[in-house]
């Protein structure tokens, strides 16, 4: 089995539990998301936006309910199912697409943004990622990724994780030994598993992007971990990182 094949095959399985924040946020929350989005798009609406591994489809129900024409894509059947229930749920309409972040079955130059939530880390080909990405992307157009040092090889932030994967554990989700036994062998295999901003921007160079930012996201995490629950604190106890370019 390739390494594509097992990343889908373990999401198919985690799209039963896996929701992102898409249905359970606050009002609050969404709309903290969705005026750091606005900023980063400056503004604009009406904009032809391409949200790549959209997974439950959080980015695209939020930019869709900005008032954004969506198409969402995702490498897992599965989650795509998750997404289009979630969509029904909000009340919006969104072009969801199977679909690989590394081969885009999409035109050149039609996008005016393209963006990602968590995905960096398991892709891959980061550099043809973002080459493709950059295809689709009108002149002038905007990457939007936001992704998090999630595996961390340090030791604080190893204690954290067997922390949280022990909570999990006891409340019957055993999702932790499935990712261990799915993406152990993979991480040679994935550049940013551990996602380092100065590796981030390299790839974006790489791939053509002159102009690249890279920042924390620190009001949103400080939020979430004074009212989120236990593992919504240990969870953005990482740096989350807002990452733009532009071609």
């Amino acid at each position: 089995m390739n390494t594509k094949d097992v990343i889908r095959n373990y999401w198919d399985y985690r799209s039963e539990s896996y929701n992102n924040g898409v249905i359970d946020q606050s009002e609050e929350e969404r709309n903290s998301w969705k005026n750091m989005l606005s900023e980063s798009m400056g503004g604009k609406r009406g904009l032809k936006v391409l949200d790549v591994g959209t997974g439950p489809g959080f980015l695209a129900l939020m930019c869709a309910e900005m008032g954004n024409e969506v198409t969402a894509i995702d490498l897992s059947d599965n989650m795509l199912k998750k997404a289009k229930e979630n969509a029904l749920i909000r009340g919006v309409s969104i072009d969801f697409r199977q679909g690989d972040a590394e081969n885009l079955e999409l035109p050149d130059d039609y996008f005016d943004v393209v963006m990602n939530k968590y995905l960096l880390w398991t892709l891959p080909d980061p550099v043809k990622a973002l080459m493709e990405w950059r295809r689709v992307l009108k002149g002038g157009g905007m990457i939007i990724a936001i992704d998090g040092n999630w595996h961390d090889t340090g030791l604080v932030s190893r204690m954290i994780r067997a922390t949280s994967d022990l909570i999990r554990i006891i409340t019957e989700d055993k999702y932790p030994y499935i990712f261990r036994k799915q993406y152990d062998p993979l991480k040679k295999s994935l550049p940013l598993f551990s996602l380092k901003p100065e590796k981030v921007i390299h790839y974006f160079n790489e791939a053509g992007f002159d102009t690249v930012s890279i920042e924390k996201m620190d009001k949103l995490c400080s939020s979430a971990r004074k009212k989120g629950k236990i593992l919504d604190k240990l969870d953005f106890s990482n740096p989350i990182y807002l990452i733009k370019a532009t071609k």
